[in-house]
């Protein structure tokens, strides 16, 4: 891998080459000017060095005087790369110094990674011609180096007269220009201002599902951008022909609040029904109802504004504006009011959609619930023997569930999944279902698919999938000798280990057409017995103590 040193004081410089030539296999040191370079050279010799000219400390001209008097480095190849010295008396002088390639900016990447390829090849190949012994003489080059930088130095005096002249000539010009800035400048930050100020409602929108809070956002913003008195937003119900108050700021009285406008006789109401921007500078209470009026008396009003809010086409309300002085409104100042009226039409119609969804939510949950309670009383319906145990034991489930601190949202799923537990029974036929006598073998086989039929039943519905435990888990033992797939421990899930118990319970507990129910101490030492068999230890534990808290109540 070839070696190659990059001398340059601009950072940027600096890692613009050295990516270009990592990236085509080099090798890169890096130094900032030209006696950093001759210390880095002369401890490690690279192939080639690549040299910018203006540099501090030591520039490239020197550098390269420096580098052909070392017998260590004079054979290896050096290459000007500057986009400062462009004259080609500068290129002549640097080749005179010893300098192999002088290669002026800009040049393509791929065009400069050939060059380099062609000078070390010719390195190699001992083609490249070797720097002569005998250097030119110290005034010779003094003499040449001097001449390069007067011809900088005059090319940069030419500048600075031009832009002299050009400065003094324009000068008023620059004094109108100045005035212009500082226009712009100030435009600029009122811009800036409104931009900040419409970021910060978007982010209200988003942010909030309080509309109050998003609209006094907005408000705040209208009253500080807009330099108004007073601000509010009413909300139009098209039902009752009214609007409502909904929030408001800079108003001395609260009787704004308290104020239901019809949209036919108020400011308000022409602003929706001619549906544009309603403005009046003169004779205010006139234009309006007697109470309205007499409120705009009360808080010195002599100007008005009135914006329609419109989203996707429909009436939302109306944004008013108010000065206790005379206004002229000019076009920027409506338009910018317009857009924040656009913002807050956007925020209404956001909180109306967002509450729309929440009540068709909790409509379709209540309808789900109740359709899931018409299955269970169904299900009680056809088997009379246990008419009532599933009301029962779902009720035991979920005080036994919130002692061992289940989640509330989880609880909804556990009341669910209770309710249908046995919904799988309806697979199973009414001659095994209601049988008086024992259940044969077979008949029990069938008996004990009522679990899988309840998953097979209930898992297309997403709405119940997270209530699939207990139908589905709820005959599995902590021995492991349940069913419907024997699972055993921690595998059964822990709301159809928490189930079991109150099933048990209330199935042993309560009468039966061919059996008394137990007593409760009855009750309690068999499933005491079945701690660690059948039930979950922890769960029996829970359920011993919440038996006698309830005891103790009593």
């Amino acid at each position: 891998m070839n070696k190659v040193l990059v001398v340059d004081d601009q950072e940027q410089n600096l890692y613009l080459l050295k990516t270009l030539l990592g990236g085509n296999g080099y090798e890169v040191l890096e130094a900032a000017n030209g006696a950093e370079a001759l210390a880095l050279a002369r401890i490690d010799p690279p192939d080639v060095i690549i040299s910018d000219i203006l540099m501090p400390v030591m520039d490239g001209f020197s550098l390269c005087l420096e580098w052909m008097k070392d017998a260590g480095l004079r054979d290896i190849p050096f290459v000007f790369y500057t986009a400062t010295y462009t004259d080609p008396r500068d290129e002549e002088f640097g080749l005179s110094l010893g300098a192999a390639r002088f290669i002026v900016k800009p040049v393509e990447t791929d065009e400069f990674i050939s060059m380099l390829r062609q000078l070390l090849t010719e390195v190699q190949s001992g083609m490249l011609p070797v720097p002569e012994q005998s250097l030119r003489e110290e005034v010779t080059y003094y003499r040449m180096y001097n001449e390069a930088l007067i011809r900088k130095l005059e090319d940069k005096m030419l500048e600075l007269e031009k832009a002299n002249r050009l400065l003094e000539e324009d000068i008023a010009g620059r004094m109108r220009a100045e005035t212009e800035i500082i226009r712009l400048l100030e435009e600029s930050r009122r811009r800036l201002k409104q931009l900040e100020a419409l970021h910060s409602i978007d982010i209200a929108i988003s942010a909030s599902l309080d509309l109050r809070t998003t609209l006094n956002v907005l408000l705040r913003h209208v009253e500080s951008l807009l330099e108004v008195d007073a601000a509010d937003i009413l909300l139009f119900y098209p039902q009752l022909g009214q609007f409502k108050f909904s929030a408001g700021r800079g108003f001395r009285t609260d009787d704004m609040e308290h104020l239901y406008v019809r949209s036919g006789t108020s400011l308000a109401g022409r602003a929706v029904t001619e549906r544009r921007t309603v403005l009046v500078s003169a004779d205010l209470g006139s234009k309006t109802n007697p109470d309205t009026a007499l409120i705009y008396q009360k808080e010195g009003f002599v100007a008005y504004t009135g914006v329609p809010l419109i989203a996707k086409g429909q009436i939302k309300g109306v944004l008013e504006v108010y000065h206790r002085s005379p206004h002229k409104s000019d076009n920027e100042w409506l338009k910018l009011l317009e857009t924040l009226a656009g913002q807050a039409a956007i925020a209404i119609d956001n909180a109306q959609l967002f509450d729309n969804l929440q009540q068709s939510n909790i409509e379709l949950a209540l309808a789900y619930d109740a359709t899931i309670a018409g299955w269970s009383r169904a299900m009680d319906l056809r088997d009379k023997e246990t008419e009532g145990h599933t009301q029962r034991v779902t009720e035991l489930t979920l005080k036994l569930a919130r002692a061992m601190r289940i989640s509330e949202p989880e609880l909804a799923h556990i009341r669910r999944g209770a309710l249908l537990h046995d919904i799988g029974k309806m697979g199973v036929p009414d001659n095994i279902l209601l049988k008086a006598d024992q259940l044969t073998d077979e008949e029990w086989e069938k008996m004990r698919q009522h679990p899988v039929w309840a998953y097979e039943m209930l898992s297309s519905i997403r709405y119940l999938q997270p209530a699939l435990e207990i139908p589905y888990c709820h005959h599995e033992k902590w021995d492991g000798t349940g069913y419907p797939r024997g699972l055993k421990g921690e595998e059964i899930p822990l709301v159809a280990r928490i189930f079991a118990v109150a099933d048990v319970w209330d199935a042993i507990t309560s009468d039966r057409p061919y059996r008394k129910g137990w007593s409760e101490e009855e009750a309690l030492k068999y499933i005491e017995e079945q701690s660690g068999k059948y039930f979950d230890p922890k769960v029996v534990k829970e359920f011993f103590r919440l038996i006698y808290e309830d005891r103790h109540k009593l």
